[in-house]
């Protein structure tokens, strides 16, 4: 790991558990000054209290990043604590395993505003700030199921897709002003999203090995963008499937 990032700030929503605290306890480490979204507040302050314990800068902004005035309301707190954002991880998200014919429209619309609309609201907030600053890095939690889905999970799946179509737009729009966009698609990881998942997979990774990853995918130079990374149990079929 380099030095380039001591001193910069990131801005991790679903903070409060899973991925996004693995990643923002990751990026404090890296010396970063860490903001942290999320909806429970009691958590997102456990994620925060953990940082401080071990020596890092956190901020807890306990906020509901489907809602655009919330998302607001987000980004102009952190700029007011820090007064710059370089990084923003979109972690926010839920899954879900419903059979189709069970799936309900609110149920869908729930997962798609979780997985999906949170990245967009984040990631245009993040582009009006970083356009104005000259630059800074976008990183999108995804998923293997927006390569390979599983069953019964028509809304996750749809969503993760579907994220990963807004990653290369704002891969593109990003370039005039300096602004990369990644997305890193893990497997099998367990968390409290699916806890049972070793069971169903057989195969699984940790949070840590997520945050490791992500780390290195923004630990660049600021003229060099890691697109996209897939990461995955060596046991976990993916290639060579029947």
């Amino acid at each position: 790991m380099s030095d380039r990032l001591a001193g910069r700030v990131a801005l991790v929503t679903g903070a409060s558990s899973g991925i996004g605290a693995a990643i923002a306890r990751e990026f404090a480490k890296a010396g970063m000054a860490v903001a942290v979204a999320a909806r429970r507040a009691d958590r997102l302050g456990e994620t925060a209290d953990a940082i401080a314990a071990a020596g890092g800068t956190a901020f807890a902004c306990p906020t509901d990043v489907t809602d655009e005035a919330a998302v607001a309301a987000l980004f102009a707190a952190t700029l007011d604590r820090f007064g710059r954002i370089d990084v923003l991880v979109n972690a926010a998200g839920i899954a879900d395993h419903t059979p189709t014919p069970d799936l309900s429209l609110a149920r869908f619309r729930e997962v798609v505003d979780a997985n999906l609309v949170s990245a967009f609201l984040c990631s245009r907030a993040a582009f009006r700030v970083m356009a104005a600053a000259g630059g800074g890095r976008l990183l999108h939690v995804g998923s293997l199921s927006a390569r390979v889905p599983r069953p019964h999970t028509a809304a996750y799946s749809a969503s993760k897709f579907a994220l990963q179509g807004l990653h290369h737009s704002l891969a593109i729009d990003g370039r005039a002003h300096g602004i990369t966009s990644s997305i890193l698609h893990p497997g099998s990881v367990a968390t409290e999203l699916a806890p049972d998942m070793a069971t169903r997979e057989g195969a699984i990774g940790s949070v840590g090995d997520v945050a490791r990853m992500a780390l290195a995918m923004i630990d660049l130079p600021p003229d060099i963008a890691f697109v996209e990374g897939l990461m995955l149990p060596v046991g976990q079929p993916f290639l060579g499937r029947g």
